[in-house]
């Protein structure tokens, strides 16, 4: 017996006579770093308002109607300008004795010049500009962001280097990482309703654009 011991125990690989491996000793790193990018607005917004006032919601919805209809007709022979209507309210006032209607219309375009030419027009035909911004339109608002997230995430691996040679340990990857980038339009500029009859245009004066992103990510160390 102790001879076929012995026989089974060199027929046997050494690979199996070890003992399991311990894994490596892991060390999360918990970071957080943000960036910015700035950028030229490339769009003009512009929000304007028609209203009116009579003795029945009929009449007030009858005045708001033709100056929408005249204002949208004004607009869609305006090169480079998109228009769109907006909300729609007619209320009572003067403690119930008359009705007020309002609608909203917007104007938008990436030509300044043509978009505050239209809105003054339209201003002395008795709309009043309720908000007037530059922003950034969708596609360069998207790469931004993009942007913003890329230099971030950048950062945040030169920064997870660092700590991991302080630490004598290098990064073994990345886990649960998580970017925000929010879209955030910038904040329209609220102008008081006037409806002078020799009113010169409106003037909105652009400025860059500051979007930011933020990347957080778990860092897993290991020993070198």
């Amino acid at each position: 017996m102790r001879r076929l011991f012995i026989l089974l125990a060199l027929l046997v690989p050494p690979a199996a006579l070890a003992q399991p491996t311990t894994p490596l000793a892991e060390t999360a790193l918990h970071l957080g770093e943000s960036a910015e990018v700035t950028r030229a607005p490339d769009e003009i917004v512009a929000t304007l308002r028609a209203e009116a006032r009579a003795g029945s919601a009929a009449a007030a919805q009858e005045a708001v109607n033709r100056a929408i209809a005249a204002a949208l007709d004004r607009a869609r022979a305006a090169p480079g300008v998109r228009v769109a209507t907006g909300g729609y309210w007619t209320n009572r006032v003067e403690e119930g004795r008359a009705w007020q209607a309002s609608q909203q219309l917007t104007l938008r375009g990436g030509d300044g010049a043509a978009v505050l030419d239209l809105a003054g027009a339209l201003q002395q035909q008795g709309m009043a500009i309720s908000q007037l911004q530059w922003q950034l339109t969708r596609e360069a608002a998207r790469g931004a962001r993009e942007e913003a997230a890329r230099l971030a995430l950048e950062s945040l691996r030169r920064r997870a280097d660092a700590v991991a040679t302080q630490l004598g340990l290098q990064v073994a990857g990345l886990r649960e990482v998580r970017i925000d980038a929010p879209d955030r339009a910038p904040r329209p500029m609220a102008l008081q309703a006037m409806r002078a009859a020799a009113a010169p245009p409106p003037a909105a004066v652009a400025e860059d654009i500051v979007v930011s992103a933020t990347v957080e990510a778990v860092v897993v160390l290991r020993p070198r």
